[in-house]
């Protein structure tokens, strides 16, 4: 006997497949079976981020933070035999810097309106870079070569 079937001398002449339903439910598992094929239609028509674009923008971020706690942890526990809390601060604050430009780096996104009169971007301790290399607006510039305009105004010097 194969899986999947049921043995004919046990069958007691009911049939649990075919099942009375009334208008009205008939007409709910329709509107709820036509919900169902707009959704698939609409998932199809946009189906989303692609996987490198989910893994850099989204999924990166939690996996590079989980790396950096463990790097943390392992300054700390380097530094614990030693007995020196001095190097130890110093060299989580060293590795939290860091970090910190390393989120800057990848992650950065730029403010709404860039400073044009300010001669655009300048680098500063707290912002050392215009935006993220994983960023949409870092991929778009990575791709384009061209700076990225986040304010919706026109450029002016695609007018010269």
């Amino acid at each position: 006997m194969s899986l999947g079937r049921t043995d004919p001398s046990r069958f007691d002449g009911t049939d649990s497949s075919s099942v009375e339903m009334t208008p009205e439910e008939e007409a709910a598992l329709r509107a709820q079976m036509d919900r169902v094929e707009e959704e698939k239609r609409l998932a199809r028509l946009d189906p989303g981020p692609t996987w490198r674009e989910w893994f850099l923008f989204d999924a990166s971020k939690w996996w590079v933070v989980l790396f950096l706690l463990v790097a943390d942890s392992w300054i700390v526990v380097g530094w614990l035999p030693t007995g020196n809390i001095v190097g130890m601060v110093l060299s989580l604050a060293a590795a939290v810097y860091a970090e910190y430009l390393l989120g800057q780096f990848l992650w950065h996104r730029p403010a709404p309106r860039p400073t044009r009169a300010a001669g655009g971007f300048r680098p500063t301790w707290y912002h050392p870079f215009p935006y993220g290399r994983w960023t949409p607006e870092g991929l778009e510039a990575k791709t384009t070569g061209a700076p990225v305009v986040t304010d919706g105004t026109p450029d002016p010097k695609e007018f010269l």
